[in-house]
């Protein structure tokens, strides 16, 4: 019975009192969900040549996030010492154009109506995501 009472208190008092607020995207944050968001739909529709024009515009829509993501600086830019800062952010630039990159280069293929090719370069963008610059979670945004 205690136990249960225990319980319950703690979910109420964190329901009334939560243990962090919520603080608002950032807009780097915000073209990162952006990103996450269309590149999963880009792979749930890359290899059907009915939804090739979509997959087009999705693919310009996402190059456009990029850009802007790459004229922002990270939040975790701040945490970073200033010696180490230049490198952080050249690294950051570095990745944000190879996505741009990848970009591209999938919208050329679907463009030639090569769809095996660039289901073929999904890997490549769904390990972009698993690192984590893609992930619109807080822990994971550069």
């Amino acid at each position: 019975m205690n136990k249960s009472l225990f319980t319950l208190s703690i979910c109420l008092l964190t329901s009334v009192f939560p243990l962090k607020a919520h603080e608002e995207d950032s807009s780097l944050e915000e073209q990162m969900k952006i990103l996450a968001k269309g590149t999963r739909q880009l792979s749930q529709q890359i290899d059907n040549p009915t939804s090739q024009q979509s997959s087009i515009d999705l693919i310009e829509n996402l190059k456009k996030a990029v850009k802007v993501s790459e004229s922002l600086e990270p939040r975790k830019t701040v945490s970073i010492p200033q010696s180490d800062r230049g490198k952080f952010l050249a690294q950051y630039h570095a990745e944000m154009e190879k996505l741009f990159d990848l970009f591209n280069k999938i919208e050329g293929e679907l463009k030639g109506g090569n769809y095996a090719m660039a289901k073929f370069s999904l890997p490549q963008l769904n390990l972009w995501r698993k690192r984590g610059i893609c992930s619109s979670r807080r822990t994971k945004v550069i």
